[in-house]
Parts: structure tokens; sequence; C-alpha cells
């Protein structure tokens, strides 16, 4: 089972994984997949994860669950289903992956791709599944209903 906490906030596992994706290319780039210059669609992935990221901060601080320091108010007893959480429930998250792989298609190799898939795998066994439950916890059939109409990214990849 996951932690209740996990030792590092998202961002910062971001920014570890964004680290890592380069640091797998310079260590062992595997095959190049988007050699120059096919590496400039990266440009799409990073500019959709960045816009997600900042459309998810704004919907949080227009609800409340932000303060004017950006720190998270657990208390806030609001559930945001609003904005861009009508249309996945991770949107930070989701513009965190969508980051990470157009830093892995920007360095080109095949290497940095399994950060990529260890990033996912590590939101969703810990941050994600502990947020499912304490929001269920906290929510209710609100938020089981909220499941139910709104995919956890962008496409339902299961239930």
């Amino acid at each position: 089972m996951a932690t209740e906490r996990p030792p590092f906030l998202p961002p910062a596992l971001g920014l570890l994984m964004m680290l890592g994706v380069f640091t797998a290319h310079f260590v062992r780039p595997i095959a190049m997949l988007f050699p120059f210059p096919l590496n400039y669609l990266a440009l799409l992935p990073i500019s959709v994860g960045v816009l997600l990221t900042v459309l998810a901060d704004r919907e949080f601080r227009r609800k409340g669950v932000v303060n004017e320091n950006g720190q998270y108010l657990d208390n806030a007893g609001v559930l945001v289903t609003s904005g861009i959480y009508g249309l996945t429930r991770n949107p930070t998250y989701l513009g965190l992956v969508l980051i990470i792989i157009g830093l892995a298609i920007w360095v080109g190799s095949l290497s940095p791709w399994l950060i990529v898939l260890l990033f996912v795998f590590l939101l969703r066994r810990t941050y994600i599944a502990n947020e499912e439950r304490r929001l269920s916890a906290q929510f209710g059939d609100r938020y089981r209903q909220y499941c139910r109409l709104v995919p956890r990214w962008l496409i339902r990849l299961s239930r």
C-alpha cells in the first residue's frame, strides 16, 4: 500500500525526473528516436504541459484552494471540478508528464523514456492514489460521481 505522505512534493519529484531525462540521455543514450530537427516536436508537449499546470493553479487560486503564497490548503473544503478540472482530474500531474515527455523528445534518445514511465508509475502509485483516497473520504459520493464523469488523465486508461 502507498504511504500517506510521499517523500517529495510532486513538483520536486517532477524536477528530479526532468534531471533524470537528461542524465539518462547523456549517460546511456540508447538509439536516437528524435534526431534534429524532429526534436523540435518537443515544443508541443512542453507548451501544453506548462499551459495545463498554469490553468490548474489558476483554478485552485480562484476557488481558494491555495493561498497567495501558492501553498495548498488541506482544509479548504472545496472540491474543484470547474475549468480544466472538468476535463481531467489531474491537470498538474498531466502537465508535468507532458513536460517530461517533451524533454525526452528534445534530447531524442530512447533511454529517457524509462524516466517518463517511472514518473507516471510513481505519480499513479503514490500521489494520485493517496489523493483519491483522501478526496473520497472527504467528499464521498460527490467525489465518486466526479470520478465517473471526468477521467484521471485526458482519456480513460482505466476505471
